[in-house]
C-alpha cells in the first residue's frame, strides 16, 4: 500500500473511532463506576444526618447563596437527596434512583428500582439504600449495580437506616426489621402494635420505633428485644430523635420527651395547629416548625431539659411539610417562596434565597452546599 492509500486507510478509521465514541457517549453517561462510597465527615448520608437524626451539623453556608447548578430528573423528588462523597444520591417518586455530581449536578448512573420511592436514600459504604411503597428494600452498590433486595410484607414508605453494619427499617406491615448491610439477611424482627411508617432512630444500642398507634418503643440494637414502650396515643409525623439521653418525638399537636434508658416520660409540649417538620437539635435547643395552609407558620425553640419555650419565630405561609436543619447560628428551613434562615440564639429571621416551585420537604442542607426540589423536576444546588 503506498503512502497515500495509508494515509486514508488512517482517516477512515479514525472516523470510525470518532463515531463510536460519540454514539457511545450516552451509554457512557450512566455507564456504573466500580469505585468505593467514601463517607467523610460533614456529608449528610440520611434523614437527621445520622443514626441518631439531630439534624444538626457544624456548619452550612450562609449569606449570599448563588446557584451552582440546576439538573431535571424524569421524576418528582420523593425526599432530600443524601450526599457522600462528592455525590448527591436522590429518589423518584416514579422508582428512579439517581446518583449526581455535587460539584457540576452532571448524573453519574440512574437506577429503576421498578416501584415507587416515598422517602430519601440512605447512603454507607455498603451502598445507597432506599425503600419502595410495594414493600421492598434496595441495595444498590457505587456504581448503580443492584446488590440486594429484600421483599417484607408492607409498604416501606421512610428511609431505611443503616448504622455498624446494619439496616434498620419499618414497615406498614407493623414490622421493625434489622438486616445485614452486606447481603440483606433478616437478623431479627419486631411486631409492634400498629404500622411503622416513620425511620427508626438508633442511639446508644437501642432502637427507637414510632407506630401508627402512637406508641414509642425501645428495642435492644443487637436482638430486637422489646425495652420499654410509651404510649402517646397520637398519631407520629416524623422520625424520633435522640441526644443527651433523651429521646424525642414529634406528633400531629405535641412534643414529647423520654428518658432513653428507661422510657419514663420527662415533658411534653402541645404545638397547634399540627408540626409540619422533622425535629432539629442544637445543644439544649430543640426546634421545630408548625402550621396548615391556612393559618401562618412558625418555627418553637424549645428546652430539650424542661420543654419550656426559649422563642417563637414567624415563617410566614407552607404550603405543606418541609425540613429543617441546626447549625451552631442557623436554622434552615424551606419555604413557601425559597430557602430561609433563622438565627439560632434568638429567633431573628435571616438569609431568604427565593426559588419558585421549591418542594421545602426536599430540601438538603450541608456543610459545603444546599440541595433542594422544584415541581418542575429540578435539583438546584447552591453554595455561598
Amino acid at each position: 500500500m503506498n503512502r497515500s492509500g495509508r494515509r486514508r486507510t488512517i482517516i477512515r478509521v479514525a472516523a470510525i473511532v470518532v463515531a463510536l465514541v460519540v454514539a457511545g457517549a450516552p451509554l457512557l453517561l450512566f455507564w456504573p463506576s466500580g469505585e468505593e462510597i467514601a463517607v467523610g465527615e460533614g456529608d449528610w448520608t440520611m434523614p437527621g444526618g445520622g443514626p441518631s437524626h439531630s439534624s444538626y451539623l457544624t456548619f452550612a453556608p450562609h449569606g449570599p447563596l448563588r446557584e451552582q447548578w440546576s439538573t431535571r430528573l424524569e421524576g418528582e423528588l420523593a425526599g432530600p437527596a443524601a450526599v457522600a462523597g462528592g455525590r448527591a444520591y436522590v429518589g423518584c417518586r416514579n422508582g428512579f434512583l439517581y446518583c449526581l455530581e455535587t460539584d457540576s449536578g452532571r448524573p453519574v448512573w440512574r437506577v429503576d428500582v421498578a416501584s415507587g420511592i416515598a422517602s430519601m436514600p440512605a447512603v454507607s459504604e455498603a451502598g445507597v439504600i432506599v425503600g419502595t411503597l410495594d414493600g421492598k428494600v434496595v441495595c444498590v452498590n457505587a456504581g448503580g449495580e443492584l446488590k440486594w433486595t429484600l421483599e417484607v410484607g408492607g409498604a416501606v414508605s421512610s428511609t431505611p437506616i443503616p448504622d455498624g453494619g446494619r439496616i434498620y427499617f419499618g414497615s406498614s406491615d407493623r414490622y421493625v426489621y434489622c438486616v445485614d448491610a452486606g447481603d440483606g439477611s433478616t437478623l431479627w424482627s419486631f411486631e409492634a402494635e400498629g404500622p411503622v411508617e416513620v425511620s427508626p432512630c438508633v442511639y446508644e444500642g437501642q432502637v427507637y420505633g414510632v407506630s401508627l398507634e402512637g406508641e414509642l418503643f425501645a428495642l435492644d440494637a443487637k436482638d430486637g428485644r422489646l425495652l420499654w414502650t410509651y404510649r402517646s396515643h397520637s398519631l407520629p409525623v416524623t422520625f424520633p430523635s435522640a441526644a443527651d439521653g433523651m429521646v424525642f418525638m414529634a406528633s400531629e399537636f405535641e412534643v414529647h420527651c423520654a428518658e432513653a434508658q428507661s422510657g419514663r416520660l420527662l415533658w411534653k409540649h402541645a404545638v397547634t395547629p399540627t408540626i409540619i417538620s422533622n425535629l432539629a437539635m442544637r445543644g439544649n435547643q430543640l426546634m421545630v416548625t408548625r402550621g396548615s395552609a391556612s393559618v401562618e407558620s412558625s418555627t418553637l425553640s424549645l428546652d430539650t431539659r424542661t420543654g419550656d419555650l426559649v422563642w417563637e419565630a414567624a415563617c410566614g405561609s407552607l404550603a405543606g411539610r418541609t425540613a429543617i436543619y441546626a447549625t451552631n447560628e442557623y436554622l434552615y428551613l424551606g419555604g413557601k417562596r425559597g430557602i430561609n434562615t433563622i438565627a439560632v440564639a434568638s429567633g431573628i429571621p435571616g438569609m431568604e434565597k427565593e426559588l419558585d416551585g421549591i418542594l421545602p420537604e426536599t430540601l438538603t442542607v450541608t456543610e459545603g452546599i444546599l440541595l433542594v426540589g422544584s415541581d418542575s423536576r429540578k435539583v438546584y444546588c447552591f453554595e455561598e
